[in-house]
């Protein structure tokens, strides 16, 4: 084998190498669009959970006489990423309430991550689309990241 078609057959490996990397890439961790999407779904559920925290730490400072507001007061209020609308609040009781976001993905469908094994963490597992997620304001709503 003569130099040159050496460095053509080493180009040639090289550069499918590159391209079965970059495919292989998108195979395992999905599209740059199927990223941001995950993305904002976990800005959704920090939003989230920054709300219910707030509310349960409002409630520790009063837990005898603490009612949950009948809409959250501007401060407590979070918005959307993408569509900058506020998430919906719903005052259950004096002492629940519900939280709910629209999600672009299916949180089981998150590439290269497993359920979480974790009580605290399978409380924030969501499906594609609009999903509620209920709290007690007497309970810490545990964590978020996964």
């Amino acid at each position: 084998m003569n130099r040159l078609s050496f460095d053509q057959a080493f180009a040639a490996a090289a550069t499918t190498a590159v391209i079965l990397g970059v495919i292989g890439g998108f195979w395992v961790l999905g599209t740059p669009g199927r990223q941001r999407s995950i993305a904002a779904d976990r800005q959704r559920l920090q939003d989230l959970g920054m709300v219910a925290q707030n509310l349960h730490q409002n409630y520790l400072n009063q837990p005898d006489t603490y009612q949950l507001p009948a809409s959250l007061p501007a401060a407590e209020s979070r918005n959307d990423p993408l569509t900058n609308q506020p998430y919906e609040y719903q005052r259950l009781s004096d002492r629940t309430f519900r939280l709910c976001a629209n999600f672009d993905t299916d949180s089981s469908t998150y590439p290269l991550s497993r359920p979480p094994q974790d009580p605290a963490l399978q409380r924030w597992q969501h499906p594609q689309g609009r999903h509620c997620f209920e709290f007690s304001v007497t309970e810490y709503p545990g964590v978020v990241y996964y």
